[in-house]
């Protein structure tokens, strides 16, 4: 157990030769990644295939940089009469075709921290004018290992009040609060496609504070 805790080299060994860009699109590409596979018999070559916002030179199998996220999921609650109730939000998602009830997310501007751009997001997207008790619940963690190189922090706030949001010309979010209670039902219910990171969240809201 502690040779497995205590590296993070594993059974082969893979060395990242080069990577292709395979798309040219403005905010998200297609790359081929291209390792040396380290194996009991022998060298052999792999291609793996993935999506970035970042240009090839930048992309976190190069740089190893696993410290600063790329974006913030912050959910956000409300407590009145000892009722906890989440800030869902609605959006029209294309790559679901489909809208998808989920949290507030966006990424992370140059020179912003992590509670920066949570408390932007908070507003641009939710109408949050002031939030209060954020805290990070992860500092940063993949958000797809299979798909993605991009990193993610995780952040919870309590909003104290609301204005009109500051949405982007294709941006088709709503957002409401809905109470522990109809968020378990809604979870019952097909018709509701929901983010798997709000459904993890709203879980832990429900084992943080109970339903009423």
């Amino acid at each position: 157990m502690s040779d497995f805790k205590n590296t993070q080299e594993g059974t082969m060994k893979w060395t990242l030769d080069s990577v292709s860009k395979e798309t040219n699109h403005p905010f998200l590409n297609f790359y081929t990644l291209h390792y040396t596979v380290d194996q009991a018999d022998g060298q052999k070559n792999y291609q793996y295939y993935v999506a970035s916002r970042k240009e090839a030179d930048t992309m976190r199998p190069r740089t190893k940089d696993f410290k600063k996220p790329d974006a913030v999921i912050i959910g956000l609650y409300k407590i009145e009469d000892g009722e906890v109730s989440i800030l869902m939000t609605k959006q029209f998602r294309p790559a679901l075709g489909t809208y998808v009830f989920s949290i507030v997310a966006g990424l992370i501007d140059e020179g912003e921290d992590v509670f920066q751009a949570a408390i932007r997001e908070a507003h641009e997207e939710a109408g949050a004018k002031e939030i209060t008790d954020l805290e990070i619940l992860t500092p940063i963690s993949p958000t797809s290992t299979g798909m993605s190189d991009e990193e993610d922090a995780f952040l919870m706030a309590r909003v104290v009040s609301l204005e009109n949001n500051d949405l982007e010309e294709f941006e088709d979010i709503s957002s409401s609060f809905v109470t522990l209670k109809e968020c378990q039902e809604m979870f019952q219910d097909p018709k509701y496609t929901f983010a798997l990171n709000a459904r993890l969240w709203i879980h832990y809201m429900i084992a943080r504070f109970g339903v009423k």
